[in-house]
């Protein structure tokens, strides 16, 4: 299906607008902020065939496939009908202008009073949510701890570099949840890009804001002060729901104090007695590893501490992180050698 036709009488009225008449002005062009993407104007994007890739808080995703054969992701954003077109084309240019290898790029972005549009890079194999609890099927791809490790720090790299190139925002990302970790894998492995950061500048209302990530974190529903610390916290349940391979709020009923909060599920587990119990059943029957595993929920657990202040920062976090892969590769070496 064209996207036109998903978008309906307001895509079609920009589909048929002259090029060079004075109606480009009013209604508006793409704006680039990626120049390695050959440009392309609104009514190529509408032109284009689309399939919905998902409906969440923050808006409608679709995959794109344009006349000239590239692929792009496009996401009409909700709860922006107040926001000024200043506002927007600032903070989408700044996020824009961005580059790392853990962060989906923003290729373009488009602003009309009835319609916001973001153009993002496509990244073909989902994501972190849908590799975690969605594929459980006979002959799915086995996620090994060393996948996991993997994935957990290139979010840590993400966000980390979030952190130093958007300092002056109160919270960088404000949406990190696996179900906003994209997927890729080739030849060498997985691997992760963030994605829907930046967006908390555009949603400042704090009804907008509760639909976020970081509507989880205690200080949010206490109505205390965000920080990036509030990111840390989100960071410390995704790295607990990569080990237990439980969904983030929907724990209650297995353990008799029922709490639906993946972090008070694994304190209340471990009791002061690190134990394994805790671990995904898959990566529970791998020989090697458990010591990494139980360092990383500990400091998983550092992450979502109740006090925001006694959150480590990002890259005191991506340290630690580094130190354990180290500590795990020097496990592996004296293996390799009598094998």
């Amino acid at each position: 299906m064209h996207l036109r036709h998903i978008f309906g009488s307001w895509a079609k009225k920009l589909v048929t607008y002259d090029r060079n008449s004075s109606n480009s002005h009013r209604l508006g062009r793409l704006k680039f902020s990626n120049k390695k993407l050959e440009a392309f104007d609104i009514d190529d994007l509408f032109r284009a065939s689309a399939k919905l890739l998902g409906n969440e808080n923050l808006g409608i995703t679709y995959k794109v496939t344009l006349e000239n054969g590239a692929n792009v992701v496009v996401k009409r954003l909700n709860y922006m009908n107040e926001l000024s077109k200043k506002d927007f084309l600032h903070q989408m240019q700044l996020l824009g202008k961005m580059w790392h290898e853990n962060l989906v790029q923003i290729f373009s972005f488009y602003f009309s009073q009835d319609q916001k549009l973001v153009i993002y890079e496509l990244i073909p194999h989902g994501t972190l949510f849908e590799l975690l609890h969605e594929s459980r099927d006979i002959g799915r791809i086995t996620l090994d701890w060393t996948t996991r490790l993997a994935i957990i720090k290139d979010i840590a790299k993400g966000l980390n570099f979030l952190h130093h190139s958007l300092s002056s925002h109160k919270v960088p990302h404000a949406n990190l949840k696996s179900s906003n970790v994209l997927i890729s894998y080739d030849s060498h492995g997985y691997h992760s890009k963030l994605t829907d950061y930046g967006f908390l500048r555009l949603h400042p209302a704090k009804k907008v804001a509760s639909k976020l990530a970081i509507s989880k974190s205690p200080e949010f529903v206490q109505g205390k002060k965000l920080t990036h610390k509030t990111d840390v916290y989100c960071f410390g349940i995704i790295v607990l729901e990569i080990i237990t391979r439980k969904v983030p709020g929907q724990i209650l009923g297995e353990i008799e104090e029922t709490t639906s909060d993946l972090s008070d599920w694994v304190r209340t587990v471990v009791n002061n007695a690190w134990s394994t119990d805790i671990f995904d059943l898959e990566i529970l029957a791998e020989k090697e590893g458990h010591n990494a595993m139980l360092k990383l929920t500990e400091l998983a657990l550092q992450c979502t501490d109740m006090v925001s202040k006694k959150r480590p920062k990002m890259s005191a976090v991506l340290r630690r992180i580094e130190e354990i892969e180290q500590m795990e590769l020097k496990c592996m070496q004296p293996m390799n050698e009598y094998s």
